[in-house]
């Protein structure tokens, strides 16, 4: 499977982008900015990762369209009534074959934005990480005062 996912990923990078790309919407645009800014980003870097992610977005579209067209068919057999158990077995098989590989899309564009870091860049992006674990449990601490307030 990784080596599909592979194959599909180099295909795309030699794939000539569409005529006419849409602009980012500006909440895009700042959070780019933000990441540039925080990781410290060279021009360079910032080439390279605006690459991997059109091929990451162009590789996940076609598995995103996939999985909704399966989950459409899975929602269509429950409306119709007592939908056939061996259908939506396999239907629910399929999909979760493309959500595995949709998962797999997602690594392979993450790990080849880190290799794009230098050590320095990686562990400021391992703090980010962990503050996003951190994160659910920020409201049990302020709730009892265990954070200052500023």
């Amino acid at each position: 499977m990784k080596k599909f996912l592979i194959a599909v990923i180099a295909v795309c990078a030699v794939t000539p982008l569409a005529a006419q790309e849409m602009e980012p919407p500006p909440i895009v645009e700042a959070s780019h900015n933000a990441v540039a800014a925080f990781l410290q980003l060279t021009d360079e870097q910032l080439a390279d990762w605006d690459v991997i992610y059109r091929i990451h977005r162009d590789a996940e579209q076609p598995l995103q369209d996939e999985i909704a067209a399966v989950q459409a068919e899975i929602g269509a057999l429950f409306e119709a009534g007592d939908p056939d158990p061996e259908a939506v077995g396999e239907l629910m098989i399929e999909r979760h074959g493309l959500a595995e590989a949709l998962f797999d899309v997602h690594l392979v564009y993450h790990e080849g934005f880190v290799a794009l870091l230098d050590e320095t860049q990686a562990k400021r992006l391992h703090f980010i990480a962990r503050a996003d674990d951190a994160q659910k449990f920020i409201p049990a601490f302020k709730l009892f005062e265990l954070i200052p307030r500023r």
